[in-house]
């Protein structure tokens, strides 16, 4: 049950963002709402269930015009029994004369990759515990502030500090990154201290991306927890749209993850941390700009398993959307993607319909 303290910092950011709207500093709130009746089946168990899942977002957002502008966004279901897992965003950006501040719960886009990025050292993008069904796959915000410095008009210096749940002024979570380009040749390069786990943990990357005709961008960072305590990771993708013929478009994405310092041996692979290498394709085709069908799948090599996710969203009306899935894991026991994992909650096979609205 959530807390009264939370329930009033909830109503609080609520009455707040609709006085900006009555005051006419925000846009007219968007509201979404997806509900989808689904059936699972547990190979483990032998046994289906049933469920109703809904979610929904309940987004304020400032003008886009001015120096200043924000948005506060809550969400249902949240994470956690907690007010602040309720708040999905809360933040302004002011645009200085030599700077541009940022301060609330938001996300940074350090590197490139829509699932696997290693640059992404303040957010993390190497864990497979995501819901492919998503338009978004890694959506996690945080508390923060960050000033962006430009240099010139294609590059600039960024930092950011992020605050600790704890009252130690030492787990304070610190960052920074240049960002610069060549011709049509992106780089960047960071380093953050990041607290994680009751540890704090250095990290530094490097990113770079461009086009060969698709989209490219490989990035590569150390983690460092103790002097035997190394995390390297490595990732790379290729991003390709492609028009066809009567408005038809093709999407091709493909991603990897690789860790050198792992364990490179054939055979089944417990865990995240132990897989040496993970791959990530998605195929997406829109025969009509209001249908589209996708298919995304992440793939362990090293033990031949893998968790697909068939999805299709037709937009009926204005707002409006039919939605479905069909998401399976196919591993052998012990495999990272097992049919018939031992995890609580696990589901060998789930199928969803349902609808998609946003007003």
């Amino acid at each position: 049950m959530v807390k009264r303290t939370d329930r009033i910092l909830i109503i609080t950011l609520s009455l707040f963002a609709m006085v900006l709207t009555n005051l006419h500093s925000a846009e007219n709130p968007v509201i979404s709402l997806d509900i989808l009746p689904a059936v699972s089946y547990n190979a483990q168990t032998e046994a289906w269930t049933q469920a109703l899942v809904s979610s929904g977002t309940l987004s304020f957002k400032s003008k886009n015009a001015g120096n200043v502008r924000g948005e506060i966004a809550l969400t249902y279901p949240p994470t956690t029994k907690v007010a602040d897992a309720y708040i999905k965003k809360a933040y302004l950006k002011a645009k200085f004369p030599s700077f541009r501040l940022t301060m609330g719960k938001t996300r940074l886009s350090w590197g490139d990759g829509a699932l696997f990025n290693a640059a992404d050292i303040l957010f993390g993008s190497s864990s497979t515990t995501v819901d492919l069904t998503q338009s978004e796959l890694r959506s996690d915000t945080k508390w923060l502030v960050s000033a962006n410095i430009p240099l010139d008009s294609f590059s600039f210096v960024e930092v950011v500090t992020m605050p600790s749940t704890g009252e130690n002024v030492s787990d304070i979570s610190l960052g920074g990154r240049i960002y610069t380009t060549f011709g049509s040749l992106k780089l960047e390069s960071g380093y953050a201290r990041v607290r994680e786990s009751a540890t704090n943990i250095h990290k530094g990357y490097i990113s770079l991306q461009g086009n060969v005709g698709a989209d490219w961008n490989l990035s590569s960072s150390v983690g460092i927890k103790g002097a035997e305590d190394i995390d390297w990771n490595i990732t790379g993708g290729l991003f390709y749209l492609k028009y066809l013929e009567n408005d038809k478009v093709l999407t091709l994405r493909l991603e990897f993850l690789a860790r050198p310092l792992g364990t490179w041996n054939w055979g089944p692979v417990a865990n995240d941390a132990s897989c040496p290498l993970l791959i990530y394709p998605e195929i997406t085709y829109a025969p009509r700009s209001n249908l589209a069908f996708s298919l995304r799948s992440i793939i362990s090599p090293f033990d031949l398993s893998a968790m697909t996710t068939f999805a299709t969203s037709w937009n009926v009306f204005e707002g409006f959307s039919l939605i479905g899935y069909v998401s399976a894991k196919t591993g052998d026991a012990g495999d990272l993607f097992s049919w018939k994992s031992t995890e609580l909650f696990h589901s060998s096979l789930a199928i969803a319909a349902g609808a998609s609205w946003i007003f």
